[in-house]
């Protein structure tokens, strides 16, 4: 019998929880089995302060019955920095060729992994933070609200819906955009 996969929802202090909110309702509507992965077991305040405890770590989960990865932004990261548990995380589900999702700021977690380095990407990064971060190649960005390059799906918070429906699309879920958008 096939282990399920799921969809490893990364979370990590101050994490934006609205990047989440359509994304979770796609997976939910698709039928697509999620945990919830923190850094470690303790209890995570996302940045309007909803308190969230994770089902597993980055490090106890199996890391092989994960489909898919989703990074949401974060609005201080320096605590994400070096985070060298993440990076190698990040690192071998980019290796088994997974699919990764990263909104708003979460981009510079692949790129400070090596997971960008050949890869088109877009962020909410401005071109400044991007270059004093030093981790992004400049020659992949693309100047858009969504990219996809291959299973790797980047985007800025701001189009957080057309994010989750781009996740949903590479997971072939079966979800309905319309419900999302007012009929009036």
């Amino acid at each position: 019998m096939k282990e399920p996969f799921y969809t490893g929802i990364i979370l990590y202090p101050r994490f934006s929880e609205y990047e989440l909110s359509v994304l979770l309702s796609v997976l939910k509507q698709g039928g697509k089995q999620t945990v919830f992965l923190g850094l470690n077991s303790n209890p995570i305040y996302g940045e309007a302060g909803l308190p969230c405890i994770p089902e597993s770590t980055i490090n106890e989960f199996d890391r092989n019955l994960l489909d898919s990865v989703v990074l949401p932004g974060v609005d201080d990261f320096e605590h994400l920095v070096d985070h060298h548990d993440l990076f190698s995380f990040l690192h071998k589900i980019h290796d088994q060729n997974r699919i990764i999702a990263a909104i708003s700021s979460a981009p510079y977690l692949l790129s400070a992994s090596g997971v960008l380095d050949e890869k088109r990407y877009t962020t909410g990064l401005t071109t400044e933070q991007r270059r004093f971060l030093g981790t992004f190649h400049e020659e992949n960005y693309v100047h858009s609200p969504v990219v996809v390059d291959d299973y790797l799906i980047t985007a800025k918070g701001s189009a957080f819906i057309e994010f989750a429906f781009g996740v949903g699309d590479l997971l072939n879920l079966k979800y309905e955009k319309e419900w999302f958008f007012s009929n009036s």
